[in-house]
């Protein structure tokens, strides 16, 4: 290989590198205020660690890890101030979200919102799973809305969300709630009604937000 092959290939893989740390962030596999060791990343994705530098300045510009000293790199953690900022523009874009369905899914999305809602009450003693089926609710009403330029806004907000402490953390009680809250926006939508959606699901992120509050004081 040339010199020449070799400066083409290096981009190339610290974004390889940098795509499987942002999903290890997303999925909860580094939690907010962890620690990422370079030495451990490289040797498990069978690389340099020069890549894996890259992707975390890559991850660092982006806001979503931070330098500290003595420590290195860390998966970056929202602040008080910012959590609530976080979960009031939440709020407004999945109230506008469910509207949106309401007017635009059709029968067929509704039905699929319908089965994974009924997944997520079979799954509710898996609270790992859980969490990955209620994204996965949130994500199809999104997408029914049809709207490009909400669903640009909502991926910004969701990779916000994966820096929330606890983020991933679902308390005992709450399954239960989570299927009643999506059961109110999906029936909602349903019915095409797009206030009713608007309104369930303003009040779904409401609760989410006291809920974090609750487990998480922050």
């Amino acid at each position: 290989m040339t010199d020449n092959d070799s400066a083409s290939t290096a981009p190339s893989l610290a974004d390889s590198v940098y795509q499987e740390l942002l999903a290890s962030i997303r999925d909860g596999k580094f939690h907010p205020g962890e620690r990422i060791k370079e030495a451990s990343v490289a040797k498990a994705l069978n690389v340099s660690r020069t890549p894996v530098r890259e992707a975390i300045r890559r991850l660092q510009s982006e806001g979503r890890v931070t330098i500290e000293p003595q420590r290195g790199a860390v998966v970056a953690e929202l602040n008080r101030q910012e959590v609530s900022e976080l979960y009031a523009l939440r709020r407004r874009l999945e109230g506008v979200a469910a509207g949106f369905a309401a007017q635009h899914a059709s029968d067929a999305e509704i039905e699929m919102m319908e089965d994974i809602l009924e997944r997520s009450k079979a799954a509710q003693q898996d609270k790992r799973l859980l969490n990955q089926i209620n994204w996965e609710l949130h994500y199809a009403i999104y997408h029914a809305g049809k709207n490009r330029f909400l669903l640009k806004s909502i991926e910004a907000i969701s990779d916000s969300m994966a820096l929330l402490r606890g983020a991933h953390h679902i308390p005992d009680e709450r399954p239960q709630q989570l299927y009643q809250e999506h059961k109110c926006i999906i029936d909602a939508i349903r019915a095409r009604d797009p206030q009713a959606a608007e309104q369930a699901a303003q009040d779904h992120i409401k609760n989410s937000y006291k809920v974090h509050l609750s487990t998480t004081g922050a």
